[in-house]
């Protein structure tokens, strides 16, 4: 559990105590009833903080299959990349080949369709 970092926080809110109890000294109730309105925002910002750091702590990280995998699957790794067409210059500029195996145009007769 890491608090250290509320440590401003807690300084702005002790200054704004130390502000009261001088207002409070000097019979000033409109400045008092600001400082108590800023150290009540403050006291509720760190009450939050403080809250979600201790669920936080006490919450242990569930490691599960799906934090492991994917959905639940492995996860492949592919090393190597595969080209599915071959390199040829027989293609029109402009062409855009499909991820296809074979000729992009075949002939097609009655007993292939």
């Amino acid at each position: 559990m890491d608090l250290r970092k509320l440590d401003p926080m807690a300084r702005k809110m002790r200054s704004h105590v130390d502000a009261f109890y001088d207002a409070l000294e000097k019979q000033d109730g409109v400045t008092a009833r600001t400082h108590i309105h800023e150290i009540m925002k403050y006291a509720d910002f760190i009450d939050k903080d403080i809250t979600t750091t201790v669920m936080k702590s006490e919450i242990t990280p569930s490691t599960g299959i799906n934090d492991i995998y994917a959905g639940g699957v492995p996860v492949r790794k592919v090393n190597e990349v595969q080209s599915v067409h071959s390199t040829t210059s027989n293609i029109l500029p402009g062409t855009i080949r499909t991820n296809r195996f074979g000729t992009l145009n075949r002939r097609l007769n009655n007993r292939t369709l």
